[in-house]
């Protein structure tokens, strides 16, 4: 009963509660609406949530003390007394005996005792008043009872006299009540005093764990083109914070050096065609001094214009395509094809091109490949005219191509001037000429071999480089069959 009663008291409170809390509910809506606009610092926000967890915690340990309140109240104090008294009160032979005793319970345990018979008759009260209800049975009057008389009521079965008798206590409330106000004061000033220091930690530790940020910010609004090699000092940074400097310091290595790259590259560029823009120019003077009368001045100059003009586009056509490549705008066209038919052809070529050097081939027939054909027979051109170009006259170039299991392996050999080890890990650089004495006589604008490693490679394939100075190179390729 008493567990029922301390239901339906529960329920009749929370009723009670439920307007003003929806009341409080929408107003914090409201500021939360409001508060979002606001833009709060990265400290701020930390501690805040510090206090919302321990506003939590609060919650919880005043829940716990309500819980506590009412658990001793019902299940503990209340029961355990009525079940001592109930033993004593058996050991009672007369009435005056029993009234005496009754009378020092109620003393001691600060209630009012009745006891009546099972139709609620009074048989006996130790209250001076003799004022006697009906033991409240329904939640309401439970709630009426403890409003009206700031009591709790309490019953249980006397047996007495081999008779049944309703034994009611009214414990008072006034010092369970005080008692419990001093005990909800001290745990309401030891939260509020928890929420002083938790903010003052709160903010101390905030600020010392976002000094790395604050130090990270200032330093990257110091970094310029003009001052790049600045760094972010990860000495301050711990944990998360630190891993992030390292990142942004290796992301700020690869900015300078692709931009060290691009600065170098506009700048080759620029003298790549500096020179030929010059020709053309110095020709063009001589065509307007003496070339009108001049026939052989004007075949000259016509011949070295055309020539250069040829060279700008080519370098023009290589610069596209490594800027399409960049950009990721390059495409393949990709078909099934016979590999040795496009090395016979280059070959072929090259030798009507080519009467200085010594061509010679090994290569395997039928080798059936899925690939851009136009593509690989440019890095294949590239690769040989790569070899003949550092390979003096009467020197000898081998081609040669096989299949093995899924891979097929191709390599250009010659017997040329070699790569030094310091320029070995280079010659795939845009702009990179290992002989840089040789520019104008071999011609070249240093960009073909990066053209043909971004064609292998987009191809699946990789490219192996040997070489001795003096004793010629050897290119490696592989790639996949199909």
């Amino acid at each position: 009963m008493i567990k029922n009663a301390f239901k339906q008291l529960t329920k009749f409170i929370f009723n009670i509660i439920k307007l003003p809390y929806t009341t409080l509910k929408f107003f914090i809506k409201l500021f939360s609406f409001h508060i979002k606009k606001l833009r709060f610092s990265i400290k701020r926000k930390i501690t805040f949530n510090y206090i919302i967890l321990y506003i939590i915690s609060c919650i919880f340990t005043l829940l716990i003390v309500v819980s506590g309140y009412f658990y001793l109240q019902y299940e503990l104090v209340i029961p355990n007394k009525t079940y001592r008294d109930k033993e004593i009160l058996k050991e009672c032979n007369t009435n005056e005996e029993l009234y005496s005793t009754l009378n020092k319970i109620a003393f001691y345990r600060d209630a009012e005792i009745f006891i009546v018979n099972l139709d609620d008759t009074l048989i006996y009260t130790d209250s001076k008043h003799n004022i006697y209800e009906p033991y409240p049975y329904s939640a309401f009057e439970f709630v009426g009872f403890v409003k009206k008389h700031n009591k709790i009521p309490y019953k249980s079965i006397l047996l007495f006299n081999n008779h049944y008798y309703k034994l009611c206590y009214y414990f008072n409330l006034d010092n369970f009540i005080l008692q419990s106000s001093i005990i909800a004061g001290l745990v309401v000033i030891s939260q509020i005093f928890g929420l002083i220091i938790i903010w003052i930690i709160g903010s101390l530790k905030s600020k010392k764990v976002l000094k790395p940020i604050y130090t990270m910010t200032k330093t990257a609004e110091e970094i310029t083109i003009l001052n790049l090699d600045a760094r972010l000092n990860v000495n301050e940074a711990k944990y998360e914070l630190k891993d992030l400097a390292f990142t942004l310091n290796r992301m700020l290595d690869n900015i300078n050096i692709d931009y060290t790259k691009q600065k170098r590259f506009v700048s080759d560029v620029s003298h790549e065609l500096r020179t030929p823009i010059s020709i053309i120019h110095g020709y063009a003077s001589m065509l307007q001094r003496w070339g009108k009368k001049d026939e052989e001045v004007l075949d000259e100059s016509i011949e070295a214009i055309k020539n250069e003009a040829e060279n700008m586009k080519d370098l023009v056509e290589n610069l596209l395509f490594l800027a399409r490549h960049d950009n990721q705008t390059l495409k393949y066209n990709k078909e099934n094809f016979y590999l040795d038919q496009l090395l016979n052809e280059v070959i072929k070529e090259t030798g009507i091109i080519d009467k200085k050097h010594i061509i010679a081939h090994e290569i395997e027939p039928d080798i059936f490949i899925y690939g851009d054909r136009n593509r690989l027979k440019q890095a294949i051109r590239i690769f040989v005219d790569n070899a003949i170009k550092y390979t003096p006259p009467s020197g000898k170039i081998t081609l040669k191509a096989y299949k093995s299991n899924k891979y097929i392996y191709m390599s250009i050999k010659d017997t040329g001037i070699g790569i030094s080890k310091d320029d070995l890990g280079n010659i795939f650089n845009r702009f990179y000429r290992s002989d840089k004495s040789r520019t104008r006589q071999t011609g070249g604008h240093g960009l073909g071999l990066s053209i043909a490693k971004i064609i292998i490679l987009g191809h699946n394939g990789t490219i192996k480089v040997r070489s001795k100075l003096e004793q010629g190179s050897e290119i490696i390729v592989t790639l996949p069959s199909s």
